[in-house]
């Protein structure tokens, strides 16, 4: 199931009441819901009674064969925005609502069994491809659009069954060698694979059920690429509500941590150091180490813990004791002349 919208499509209805709509067939002029929506899809609808000013607007769900649609909500209508009980011959039509223009369209469910399906095809690049003069003399058309910007959802990573998922279908025989694949970056230095899923060469581009599918969640990078793993700049650019960032951040004002700040390794002994450009995270050496609990350990230096008398002491060069042991008892000779001089 999906949501979608499309122009110059209208039936006409025999049904009467508030319930479920049969449509009739394309008014001249127009196609069917079928051919223009398609079956098990939601869109934006207008009935609206002939020869009278009965008229409804509203969010319906059509049927697997697009051939009924039920009447999900209303959003406004000749009956003080409730379901209207039409008595008469009706035409139904696509249309947007005009409450909803400016505001993003609704975004159905897409799970792992029923994926928002995005067609696929290539064909030549026109002045309006965002790399126009650069690699690929191709372009994907993305539902009949020329490379567009995509922005996809999908935040939630507690389970992988609560991702957004998408599917590119490559199914059109002008797939044929373009299989297509999500980078980091534009110029495919590397490629993106998180979640990401495709036929391979079973079937292969171009050939039937042939498709990339992406899971995204809210560790999906912001911003992905969609290119040609065999051909160069024929896509363009995705943007993900996530949580992670796809780039250096640059703020203009300070940075507040609201709880912890995590490094790629965050194992014990580590620390964070500046040199002169930016801090990094490296392990602490020489003569301490420090624990997960910031505790501080310095290095035993040999010498046993204990008092001594009459001792023997070694410090080196970083003022650390080295070797330590007590004298003999009793008073030293010098100490005996000198006595008897006094004396």
């Amino acid at each position: 199931m999906a949501f979608k919208l499309n122009d110059r499509v209208k039936e006409s209805s025999s049904t009467t009441g508030t319930g479920t709509f049969t449509l009739g067939g394309a008014v001249t002029g127009f196609e069917t819901f079928a051919a223009g929506i398609g079956g098990s899809n939601t869109t934006y609808y207008c009935i609206f009674e002939t020869g009278t000013a009965n008229f409804e607007v509203g969010f319906g769900t059509l049927n697997g064969g697009a051939s009924t649609l039920a009447r999900t909500y209303v959003i406004s209508s000749s009956n003080s925005d409730a379901k209207v009980n039409f008595a008469g011959a009706t035409e139904v039509f696509c249309t947007v609502p005009g409450s909803k223009i400016g505001l993003p369209f609704p975004e159905e469910n897409a799970s792992s069994s029923a994926p928002k399906i995005i067609t696929v095809k290539v064909a030549s690049k026109s002045g309006n491809h965002p790399y126009q003069g650069v690699g690929s003399g191709n372009a994907y058309y993305l539902d009949g659009l020329e490379a567009p910007a995509l922005r996809l959802t999908g935040v939630d990573a507690s389970n992988s069954a609560y991702a957004q998922y998408y599917r590119f279908d490559q199914s059109d025989s002008s797939n044929s060698g373009h299989p297509l694949r999500f980078y980091l970056d534009s110029a495919k230095s590397t490629e993106y694979t998180t979640g990401v899923t495709n036929t391979g060469s079973s079937p292969a581009p171009g050939s039937s059920g042939a498709y990339t599918q992406i899971a995204v969640d809210e560790t999906t990078p912001n911003i992905l690429y969609y290119q040609c793993s065999s051909h160069g700049y024929m896509g363009n650019h995705v943007t993900n509500i996530g949580n992670k960032i796809n780039s250096n951040l640059v703020t203009i004002g300070d940075v507040t941590v609201g709880s912890k700040l995590k490094m790629p390794t965050n194992t014990a002994n580590k620390m964070l150091v500046a040199d002169g450009t930016s801090f990094e995270e490296v392990d602490m050496s020489g003569d301490a180490t420090i624990a997960s609990g910031g505790a501080l350990t310095l290095a035993n230096s040999g010498v046993s813990a204990a008092s001594y008398t009459n001792s023997s002491i070694t410090v080196d060069a970083k003022g650390r004791v080295t070797a330590a042991s007590s004298g003999s008892a009793g008073v030293s000779a010098g100490f005996a002349v000198a006595m008897a001089i006094a004396l």
